[in-house]
């Protein structure tokens, strides 16, 4: 059984699909990583059979949909198997005091939630929380990511904190 999902290691996907693999397929399953959710779906015609794991917060400004119209728009191709709660690990939002430029970085699905306690001037998307970290140190004041990814300089400081439950949505994919 292969599971393809949202990479690097670092990312709250993977720990979802280490997680499920050890719970529920006794560590039997292959996890293969991508660099964008995206990725996967433009190429669900090669992982015919393989099985595809993704977040009820699922949303992606690059193909412009979230996870219910993937789910629906994809009824051909995808056969839901499973779905899991499986705790995100805590977010926090941070801000770089020394930089003004109101430069922000988000996972699409995440977005919201800075907006809502930050005032940015431009908001730009990664393909994942650990991505939107590794941008923001060149360049952002602000960034919405996982706790564990951070190392918090003595400009920065931590805006908000949060530790959310997730459904994932676990498919077979059609082809």
């Amino acid at each position: 059984m292969i599971i393809h999902t949202l990479g690097p290691q670092e990312t709250d996907s993977n720990d979802a699909a280490h997680y499920y693999v050890q719970q529920k397929l006794a560590g039997k399953a292959q996890i293969t990583l991508h660099d964008s959710y995206a990725e996967i779906i433009q190429c669900f015609s090669q992982y015919q059979n393989d099985f595809f794991l993704v977040p009820t917060a699922f949303k992606s400004a690059a193909l412009n949909i979230t996870w219910g119209e993937l789910h629906y728009q994809y009824l051909d191709q995808l056969l839901l198997q499973d779905c899991f709660m499986h705790r995100l690990n805590p977010l926090v939002i941070i801000e770089n005091c020394t930089r003004k430029n109101g430069i922000a970085y988000s996972h699409p699905a995440t977005a919201k939630l800075l907006t809502s306690k930050v005032k940015l001037q431009h908001m730009r998307y990664s393909s994942s929380k650990y991505l939107a970290y590794q941008q923001y140190l060149c360049d952002g004041q602000y960034v919405l990511t996982n706790e564990k990814n951070i190392a918090l300089s003595p400009n920065e400081k931590i805006v908000a904190r949060y530790e959310p439950q997730m459904i994932w949505s676990l498919y077979q994919i059609k082809g």
